[in-house]
């Protein structure tokens, strides 16, 4: 196997120019850093509102997180729609679970409205029990997404089998409004419509610090009235205290070569869906490509809360050998490309989007896990500067929002334990 991300190699399909980084000192209305899903969507609104907008990014647009995922829009994020309620109660769980679908509703108009070739795919996305015993984690999903009044198709074991005939699944819950995309092509697409509306786009910048409201970056610097930071990974020579709000979970990445159609249908036999969940912890997910490619992703429990990129292929290895275990004769597919990436969560799987304690001219959009979650909270950051009416989340985006551990146990238990010891509390509240 080869180690590269497979959706740079489908890039080069894609005409589009690199920005060069930022050379001397500018200034603007707003100020973006971070060029991901979150900064992308913060720059197109601002833009549309008719704001003089910069936008700083350390790669290239869509080089980090955004970049590497392997395109999952599906309004499940990493909590069950039951453990929401069970930590929020029914009403409050709606609205969080309403807020990843705006933000594929948002990616996907923005795909239809600047006709942005990026493989959007409609598929819908199915959550399987590995084990007769998980079977009732699926009815309690059900019944949460009956309560709430979203639509969903319930498979037991024998009905399963008709749309995803998979060994050892033992019953499906199936959820529409989801989608597949190339997440580097978009983050790449959109950065062009953000150049044609007049947007500074410099990619290869990374910002080091922030001085009152002047980015500061190796070769310049930009002052900005406003400043909206949408970057992941950030470090303690950043912001010592933000960095302490969020943390990483590792994810691997594996790509197919080209699938015949008898072995698609082997998959999925009535239409292409997504396997977006199981029923474990360190979950596989996979789905089928616009090139007939199947995209699989999963991680191993030795190498999810791991600090730092574990690059070995022997994970990834191992979610392919439990995939062809529930597909065995697709035994004989070869999977040529692999690759991983750190995405960024907090304590509780619920995003940051929030002001700076010390300067309310600055937001902190941050510990997005998944494409959709971004989108909402980089567009809803831009909103909050643009439209004084614009709806308050605060009371789920804040940045000092209390967890179950708080920061000074953290600092006594370590980042890595701090945040599995939550992870474990928001699954299971």
């Amino acid at each position: 196997m080869i180690y590269e991300n497979w959706l740079h190699i489908d890039l080069l399909n894609t005409q589009t120019d690199f920005c060069p980084p930022l050379r001397g000192k500018i200034s603007c209305d707003v100020l973006v850093i971070g060029g991901g899903f979150a900064g992308l969507h913060a720059a197109l609104r601002l833009a549309e509102s008719g704001k003089d907008v910069v936008l700083l990014e350390r790669s290239i647009c869509g080089g980090s997180s955004s970049g590497k995922s392997g395109g999952f829009l599906t309004p499940a994020t990493e909590s069950d729609l039951s453990q929401l309620i069970g930590l929020f109660g029914i009403e409050e769980a709606k609205k969080i679970y309403s807020i990843p679908i705006q933000g594929i509703n948002l990616i996907v108009d923005t795909i239809k409205k600047y006709n942005l070739n990026c493989d959007l795919q409609k598929q819908d996305a199915l959550y399987v029990a590995i084990s007769k015993r998980d079977i009732e984690i699926l009815k309690e999903e059900a019944d949460a997404l009956k309560k709430l009044g979203f639509s969903y198709t319930f498979y037991d074991t024998k009905k399963l089998k008709s749309v995803h005939p998979g060994k050892g699944y033992h019953a499906g819950l199936r959820s529409g409004n989801s989608y597949g995309i190339n997440s580097l092509v978009y983050s790449q697409k959109l950065k062009n419509v953000l150049l044609k509306k007049g947007i500074r786009v410099y990619e290869g910048t990374e910002v080091h610090k922030i001085e009152k409201n002047t980015a500061k970056t190796h070769l310049g610097s930009c002052k900005a009235n406003n400043i909206i930071v949408c970057i992941d990974k950030m470090t303690n020579e950043f912001d010592a205290d933000t960095s302490k709000k969020y943390y990483h979970i590792q994810s691997f990445l594996a790509v197919s070569e080209p699938l015949s159609k008898s072995e698609i249908k082997s998959i999925f036999p009535e239409e292409k869906m997504m396997m977006g969940w199981d029923t474990r912890h360190v979950y596989i997910h996979y789905r089928i490509m616009g090139d007939d490619r199947l995209v699989v992703g999963g991680g191993s429990a030795l190498t999810y809360y791991y600090p730092r990129h574990y690059n070995s292929p022997w994970v990834i290895n191992k979610v392919i050998k439990d995939f062809k275990r529930h597909f065995p004769f697709l035994e004989h597919v070869k999977f040529p490309y692999y690759w991983n990436g750190l995405i960024d969560v907090t304590k509780d799987l619920i995003p940051i989007a929030d002001y700076d304690p010390k300067n309310k001219s600055i937001q902190y959009v941050l510990g997005c896990a998944g494409l959709p979650f971004a989108a909402f909270c980089g567009d809803y950051a831009a909103r909050r500067i643009t439209d004084k009416n614009a709806e308050d989340y605060s009371k789920y985006f804040s940045i000092n929002r209390k967890f179950f551990i708080s920061e000074n146990l953290q600092q006594f238990l370590g980042k890595p334990l701090a945040f599995f010891l939550s992870h474990l509390r928001a699954l299971n509240p």
